[in-house]
């Protein structure tokens, strides 16, 4: 069995993944890693077929099973490829200076992050938005911190690839976060300055940015795309600490 590591569907074959990924995750554009699963898996599927009706001799099985060895062997080495243990790298880390940007508001009005400066920090949550279930969870239980937020002068603010219009649908109905602001990024202009993992047309994940009001970056975390979902307790307690109440 394989698992999507946005909604945690589970599929039998990875061609099923695949279909899924395309059908229910649009906004995923990068799939060649589990492109090339599909590809192994019909190797196998072949090789076993042809071994079934063309099994003429104990050395035809010996090379059938090598090469489905060859091929499993290769299946386990792309799905490392595909699930990250560790996030990578970014150049937009702590200490550097948070660069601004300007995206609209899911109920009118732009945000533009450079106008806290002097007066706000500011936590900005990347995520995958409307594919996402754990995501869309996410940005709505972090208004259960909003009175912690207060306390440090924090705001709270979420960055998605989905549009205004899909936004408002799904957010008119009191389904998001009624504290926390919800940014639409479709053109991933802000994605694109702080490349958070999976970012620039790969599987995204979560990307927590906490800007002081300097504008600096003091902390950041990027989460794996088998953790679309961190505990409150967990990001209260690293925001306590970088800010340092």
């Amino acid at each position: 069995m394989v698992t999507c590591d946005r909604c945690h569907h589970k599929f039998s074959s990875y061609d099923g993944l695949l279909q899924h990924y395309k059908t229910k995750h649009p906004t995923v554009t990068n799939l060649s890693q589990i492109e090339q699963q599909v590809t192994a898996e019909k190797s196998t599927e072949l090789l076993v077929k042809s071994e079934v009706r063309h099994n003429n001799g104990s050395s035809r099985t010996k090379l059938a099973i090598f090469l489905i060895i060859i091929v499993v062997a290769v299946s386990i080495s792309a799905y490392v490829a595909v699930t990250p243990r560790e996030a990578a790298a970014s150049t937009i880390s702590v200490g550097s200076v948070a660069p601004n940007f300007t995206l609209q508001e899911t109920f009118g009005g732009t945000f533009t992050l450079s106008d806290y400066r002097g007066k706000s920090n500011v936590l900005i949550l990347f995520n995958e938005g409307l594919s996402c279930q754990p995501c869309l969870q996410q940005m709505k239980d972090l208004d259960q911190l909003g009175d912690q937020f207060a306390s440090m002068n924090i705001v709270m603010a979420s960055v998605t690839p989905d549009t205004v219009d899909q936004l408002r649908n799904w957010m008119q109905y009191g389904a998001g976060p009624q504290q926390g602001k919800v940014l639409a990024d479709p053109n991933l202009t802000a994605f694109n300055l702080y490349h958070p993992i999976g970012s620039g047309g790969s599987m995204m994940t979560h990307t927590f940015i906490l800007v002081n009001k300097a504008g600096m970056v003091i902390w950041r975390q990027d989460y794996g795309p088998g953790n679309m979902y961190v505990q409150n307790m967990e990001i209260l307690a690293a925001a306590t600490k970088a800010i340092g109440k």
